[in-house]
């Protein structure tokens, strides 16, 4: 994309089983791959990351709240010792996978309303950077830029990436607008280009039309939603 703004880096959820993603991955930067929580398995994995690595992507483990049944996009009550080994097994699982390939991962990013949910719960926050500790260290953490997971990640030495969405609209600042509204979603190609030059020149408009300051590292696409090929196609275009 010819700009003079922020470089583009455009992260991609991948090995979700929900649609052939693999023609997408020559747009994208990045593989965000489910581990076993809301979606994937080791041989999911296994395909995953092979595909990604044969074109030179980054990969990285897409962990969630151990949710398959509603895809990770609901908020669970998990005493602490449940949450945190949820997530081991799906960073064991992913990071197995890896060492079996030889492949190098190098972020974590978490999924869906785990994702959410640690923008504003700090308790959360703490837990999750507790359990992901083993496998976190020289790796980075895609973040939303002004949540508590962002700041305590911070505080404790680790490299984060902000990230944004080329295909969701945002509440505010820290919050993407709740899929149960129709207007959550970003379908047509020029809509998501407008967005993502905004966001390249450091501004987020939300949906109330506030403007905010931003300083993006990458961008994120999901794989499953109306005209995502299209989309990148047009940014590529640019």
């Amino acid at each position: 994309m010819k700009s003079t703004s922020k470089a583009l880096h455009i992260n991609l959820d991948a090995g979700e089983g929900l649609v052939d993603e693999q023609p997408l991955y020559r747009y994208v930067h990045a593989l965000n791959i489910a581990c076993g929580g809301h979606a994937g398995d080791a041989k999911t994995i296994a395909k995953t990351l092979e595909a990604g690595a044969a074109l030179g992507l980054e990969l990285g483990a897409h962990p969630s709240y151990p949710d398959r049944e509603h895809f990770g996009r609901r908020t669970l009550e998990m005493s602490r010792e449940e949450f945190k080994q949820a997530l081991h097994n799906q960073l064991e699982l992913f990071d197995s996978q890896c060492k079996q390939l030889n492949s190098h991962w190098t972020h974590i990013k978490a999924h869906g309303a785990l994702y959410n949910d640690m923008a504003r719960n700090a308790s959360l926050a703490e837990v999750y950077l507790e359990a992901i500790a083993p496998f976190s260290s020289g790796r980075i953490l895609y973040v939303q830029e002004h949540s508590v997971l962002a700041q305590k990640a911070k505080d404790k030495g680790l490299k984060c990436y902000h990230e944004y969405f080329l295909d969701r609209r945002y509440a505010d600042r820290t919050r993407l607008l709740n899929r149960s509204d129709r207007r959550a979603v970003i379908s047509t190609p020029e809509e998501s280009l407008t967005q993502l030059r905004l966001m390249q020149s450091g501004i987020l408009e939300d949906i109330m039309q506030d403007r905010h300051a931003i300083e993006p590292h990458t961008f994120c696409i999901h794989s499953d939603h109306e005209n995502t090929a299209e989309i990148l196609k047009r940014i590529h275009e640019a």
